[in-house]
């Protein structure tokens, strides 16, 4: 070349006719290409001192996905080292996943990715947050041969992100939720108000933007003004009370502490208010009681003390009129009261007085005496308890002392009063007492009692008579509603009226009771009433009459059964006709009938009824149930046992060892009544009758009566009989010792020979299956 530079020129043959169809060669100058080559090798090495040197992580990836560079801060992000990581995928890598389910490779795959937010997994298995870039280089075809991905790691930025935002959060909660009213604003404008401002003032979202002054009173302005001059001047007012404008037009009282704060960047004011309407009127109504109590402590006709821990600060005027002394002379001297206390109560009030007025933890509550210094003595009653001063929180006591003379006086009257109420009870429960019936026993019935009040004078009330020429027991129960002396007098003055009308032994019908009715109605209170129950056991007639007026329940007992029987009625003395029952029922020897107040009936229905084996079983039975603690009423109980009806007076049918049991038990009450001089005798005599009628037929019938001095007992069998023609001829006194030895010996011949020797008369019947036996008794 002309410079004489040496040009690099290649040089190429190719085949092809021109005009002339000779072959021409090219040459091609690789000057440019050398150029190209230098520097895209200076490129290449600046770009390999960046990957070396850039402050970011940086990797490159294939087109396969697979990492071929990976630089030192890759390494110190991730852990792993180059020789670890090279040629592998970097979605596993980084990700954990493949590189069809890494949403940024997916992203990436057309278009560069710049600053995007992801996490990546470190060697160490740890979750890193990282600011991604990821760059597309192509071939001069345009397809993708290398993706550069260059990230930083922000996790420490994101960790403190979220630990800003729950700080905001914390604080937005707690101003949301503080007690107080909190207001920003700038200038006067109105930028925040929390949860409690908006529900105090009534408002929603229509005080932003608007200036505070339009929810503040004139007068309170002025204050507010005052107070932002001196924050200016540096001066700290501390927190002053202003007004605040409800949207209802409410005014409101609040103690306000105004602070500069930056809000949102810039310079604003933070106000704090305190809602003190509440206590400015609880102050203001403190204030007028204060000013009521001073009024009433000085009218009140009782003395009224404050004291602190040295002295007695405050005596009402009521201590000169009720001690008789200046209100001076117990502020000079604690101990002036004392000096006037009764010699018997001096050494109980010297413990507590004055030194516990200026014990301000000790309360006293105390009733003692003085004697005035006119002479005059006085019962007071002392009460003293702690308080605190509001205004300099200091601790107080307050002591109270009021005249109780009047009342003391009224106590005593009172107390005697008392002491004769039940000096008057006690004389009207023997009275009671004294006029109940003895318990009754003849031929034909038997009567016992159980009377137990409920409190010392009983409502219950009853009496009864036996009429021997009409063969009848009369009688009646009452329960007037009342316990106390005016019930006493009302079972006495009933008793007289029920005895002359039904107590005559003539025959009672239902019109007597009403006419009872009549007679009772003005010795009544309103709202009280009588039940009673009239009985007339017959005995002539064979039957029991039964008139009820409230009492509704009585108590049977048979041989083989025991049960309550109803009856209906209406109370008396509370309507001028009340509904009357009657009832008739055929008596029966052996049976027991029990009349009874409600006290009772009302026990049996709790407890249930119990059968017995006896009449004095039965007694005591219904004693045991009188002493229940269930028991809330009187208890009163007739039992009324019949010995003979219009026939015999027992008539027992034995075919069981438990049947003769009952009997022989039947039988020694019978004896023991009738003939208890005879009654042990007697009883080995029929009980050896009754087993020889037992071991021969199976079934014995005994029947029993008393006619005027004479026992008669019959007992029959269902056996075959015996020869009675030998036991009829009297024994000879000279045959006595060889006949006696024969009827022991004899088949019930034991029996037999009792039957002689302790009855006066023994008859057989022809067959010899039936015996009677008679003894003569004293008559009572």
């Amino acid at each position: 070349m002309a410079d004489g530079k040496g040009i690099d020129i290649e040089t190429t043959k190719i085949l092809f006719n021109d005009e002339q169809g000779n072959v021409i060669g090219i040459s091609r100058d690789r000057t440019d290409k050398k150029e190209l080559e230098r520097q895209l090798r200076e490129q290449m090495d600046y770009a390999e001192l960046l990957f070396r040197t850039v402050p970011s992580a940086v990797l490159s990836i294939d087109k396969r996905g697979k990492i071929i560079r990976w630089n030192k801060i890759a390494e110190e992000i991730t852990g792993y080292d180059a020789a670890e990581v090279l040629g592998k995928e970097c979605s596993r890598v980084l990700h954990g996943v493949g590189k069809d389910d890494c949403g940024l490779c997916r992203e990436a795959i057309d278009a560069p990715l710049i600053n995007v937010k992801c996490k990546i997994i470190t060697k160490e298995g740890q979750i890193r947050h990282v600011l991604k870039s990821i760059a597309i280089l192509k071939d001069e075809f345009g397809e993708i041969s290398e993706k550069m991905e260059c990230f930083g790691d922000i996790t420490e930025l994101i960790t403190m992100e979220a630990e800003l935002r729950e700080s905001k959060e914390k604080y937005s909660a707690i101003v949301n939720n503080a007690p107080q009213l909190v207001v920003i604003h700038k200038e006067g404008i109105i930028k925040f108000v929390n949860d409690v401002g908006r529900e105090t003032l009534g408002y929603k979202e229509e005080y932003i933007g608007r200036h505070i002054r339009g929810f503040i009173t004139k007068n309170s302005l002025v204050r507010v003004n005052t107070a932002v001059r001196e924050r200016i001047l540096g001066k700290d007012s501390g927190p002053y009370e202003i007004e605040l404008v409800k949207k209802s037009g409410k005014i409101i009282n609040v103690l306000l502490k105004g602070t500069v704060i930056t809000y949102n960047s810039e310079k604003a004011t933070l106000a704090v208010m305190l809602d003190i309407t509440d206590s400015k009127q609880l102050n203001a109504r403190l204030r007028a009681s204060e000013e009521k109590f001073r009024q009433f402590a000085e009218t009140i006709n009782e003395i009224f003390l404050i004291t602190d821990v040295e002295k007695i600060v405050y005596v009402s005027p009521a201590f000169e009129r009720i001690i008789g002394m200046p209100c001076q002379t117990l502020l000079d001297n604690p101990h002036a009261l004392v000096e006037l206390i009764h010699s018997s109560d001096r050494e109980k009030m010297r413990d507590c007085f004055p030194q516990s007025l200026l014990n301000m933890n000790q309360a006293t509550n105390e009733e003692f005496k003085i004697i005035r210094p006119d002479g005059e003595i006085r019962w007071l009653w002392l009460q003293s308890y702690p308080m605190r001063g509001k205004a300099n929180n200091s601790s107080l006591k307050a002591t109270s002392i009021v005249d109780i003379t009047d009342r003391k006086k009224v106590e005593e009257k009172l107390r005697e009063r008392e002491r004769q109420t039940q000096r008057e009870l006690s004389l009207a429960a023997r009275v009671q007492q004294d006029s109940l019936p003895q318990p009754f026993s003849g031929d034909m019935v038997r009567v016992g009692t159980i009377f137990e009040p409920y409190s010392k004078v009983s409502g219950d009330f009853f009496n009864y008579k036996w009429f021997e020429k009409e063969k009848k027991l009369c009688g009646y129960i009452i329960d007037v509603s009342g316990h106390g002396v005016a019930t006493a007098l009302q079972t006495a003055t009933f008793k007289m009226m029920l005895d002359n009308v039904l107590l005559t032994g003539g025959s009672i019908e239902e019109d007597a009771l009403q006419i009872i009715n009549r007679k009772i109605m003005p010795y009544l209170y309103e709202d009280s009433f009588v039940a009673l129950l009239y009985f007339e056991f017959d005995f002539i007639a064979g039957e029991l009459k039964l008139i009820s007026a409230g009492i509704t329940l009585f108590l049977v007992a048979k041989p083989h059964e025991c049960s309550l029987v109803s009856i209906t009625g209406c109370y008396l003395g509370i309507i001028d006709n009340p509904a009357i029952d009657k009832v008739t029922i055929p008596l029966k020897a052996g049976e027991i009938y029990c009349m009874m107040s409600d006290g009772v009936s009302d026990l049996l229905e709790v407890h249930g009824i119990c059968k017995q084996e006896s009449f004095t079983e039965y007694e005591n039975w219904l004693e045991k149930l009188a002493k229940s603690p269930d028991r809330n009423d009187d208890f009163s109980v007739i039992c009324i046992e019949v010995l003979l009806g219009s026939g015999e007076m027992n008539v027992l049918d034995i075919k069981t060892k438990g049947e003769r049991e009952r009997a022989q038990l039947t039988l020694s009450e019978f004896l023991q009544k009738n003939a208890p001089s005879y009654a042990s005798i007697l009883e080995v005599a029929i009980n050896e009758a009754m087993n020889n009628g037992l071991n021969s037929g199976g079934r014995v019938r005994v029947k029993t009566k008393r006619v005027g001095s004479k026992l008669i007992i019959r007992v029959k069998d269902d056996g075959p009989g015996f020869d009675t023609k030998r036991v009829k001829v009297q024994l000879k006194e000279d045959m006595y010792e060889k006949e006696f030895d024969e009827l022991l010996e004899a088949e019930g011949g034991r029996g037999i020979l009792l039957m002689r020797l302790f009855c006066d008369k023994v008859i057989y019947n022809a067959k010899g299956n039936e015996v009677l036996l008679m003894k003569k008794i004293q008559q009572a």
